[in-house]
């Protein structure tokens, strides 16, 4: 009998070493893969391509609204970036860059404007011209003749001029109070009224407002859109999902130092000062 108890007390001390023998085993195992995991994290970081996006809406003068800027504060800001040597993009240039097929030249900016505005051509683009700047509308077909808004001839105009025109929605909705056929309609018609008017493909996208939901992006998804914009403020970047790229919204308020600190935000590199 007591040998048997010898027996079982020597089987529970083996036990008890080979589970703690297993326990650091795993342990040792489980430290490289989460030093890979923090490593691979690590390296995105370090190769994210961050680009600013910079949202305008009317150039004009409209004391007290946020999203009309004065011209003279527009064409300053265009100076600015001419003399701090930022290059704009075109949406080509842009989808490249962010998909490491091209390089980035070494301080990248997207101009963008929303909804349509008249001024967008009398105003803007005579400025940016004066640079050899293209910019990006996105355009709300529904507005199209509108008082205030632009005319088809003045959309082809920018168009001709290397602005790229893509859809903001047929009349400028809230999409997620919309249900997904309405969603659908607005989406896929404001792209094929752009397309049939211009000849050229139009498969970017910005939320109206800025909002979405599940079905916004699985409506863009399907319809085979390339990227899609919001209004989070912020770097658009390759780190992000394609269809919630942030951007930096021009307030109408803002003097050129606070612009100009907005296009400096982490992961752009040096900063710029006016």
């Amino acid at each position: 009998m007591n040998w048997a108890n010898k027996y079982l007390r020597i089987m529970r001390k083996l036990v008890s070493v080979f589970a703690l023998a297993w326990l650091l085993l795993a342990c040792f195992a489980s430290a490289p893969t989460q030093a890979s995991a923090s490593k691979v994290a690590a390296e995105e970081r370090q190769h994210e391509i961050a680009i600013p996006v910079l949202n305008y809406h009317s150039i004009g003068v409209e004391p007290g609204n946020t999203y009309v800027l004065h011209p003279d504060m527009f064409a300053r800001q265009m100076d600015f970036l001419a003399a701090h040597h930022f290059t704009p993009l075109t949406l080509g240039d842009f989808a490249r860059i962010l998909e490491k097929k091209q390089p980035s030249p070494e301080r990248p900016v997207l101009l963008t404007f929303d909804d349509g505005y008249a001024n967008n051509a009398e105003v803007a683009l005579p400025i940016l011209q004066r640079h050899g700047f293209p910019a990006t509308l996105f355009l709300s077909p529904g507005f199209i003749g509108q008082p205030g808004y632009l005319n088809w001839p003045q959309v082809k105009e920018l168009s001709a001029a290397g602005w790229d025109i893509v859809p903001h929605g047929m009349t400028h909705p809230h999409l997620p109070q919309l249900s997904i056929e309405q969603q659908r309609e607005e989406i896929t018609e404001s792209r094929r009224r752009i397309e049939q008017a211009l000849g050229k493909s139009a498969d970017v996208f910005a939320y109206p407002f800025g909002e979405y939901n599940e079905d916004t992006l699985k409506i863009l998804k399907k319809a085979g859109f390339r990227y899609a914009f919001t209004t989070k403020d912020g770097n658009a970047s390759s780190n992000q999902s394609p269809y919630e790229q942030n951007r930096i919204v021009v307030h109408g308020e803002d003097d050129l130092e606070t612009w100009a600190q907005k296009l400096s935000y982490p992961g752009r590199g040096s900063k710029a000062s006016p």
